[in-house]
C-alpha cells in the first residue's frame, strides 16, 4: 500500500487556539494499482518549542492493516502544514 495524497481538505473548528483539527481524504494505491480513499480525521498540536505533534484517526476501519500508513500520513500532514497548504484553509 502506497499514499499517494491526501486531499479534500476540511477545517474542524474548535476553541483551542494552538490546536487546528481537520477532515480530508488520503488517497492509497495497492500493489495492484488499484486507487483506494479513506476519510480520516487529524489534528495539529502546537507547542512553544518543537514541531507540531500530529494524530491521525480514520472515519471508518479500512479494509486493511495500515498501521504501516500512520508514519507517511503524518509526515505528508507535517510537510503540507511546513508549505501553508493547512493555513491557506483558514483564509477562506
Amino acid at each position: 500500500m502506497r499514499l499517494i495524497d491526501i486531499d479534500r481538505l476540511k477545517i474542524i473548528d474548535n476553541h483551542i487556539h494552538y490546536i487546528k483539527e481537520y477532515e480530508g481524504s488520503v488517497v492509497l494505491m495497492d500493489k495492484m494499482a488499484k486507487i483506494i480513499r479513506n476519510d480520516i480525521k487529524f489534528s495539529l498540536e502546537y507547542k512553544p518549542m518543537g514541531d507540531p505533534e500530529v494524530k491521525v484517526s480514520f472515519v471508518e476501519p479500512p479494509d486493511f492493516n495500515a498501521d504501516h500508513l500512520i508514519p507517511k500520513i503524518k509526515e505528508k500532514i507535517f510537510k503540507l502544514d511546513r508549505e501553508g497548504t493547512l493555513s491557506n484553509l483558514h483564509k477562506k
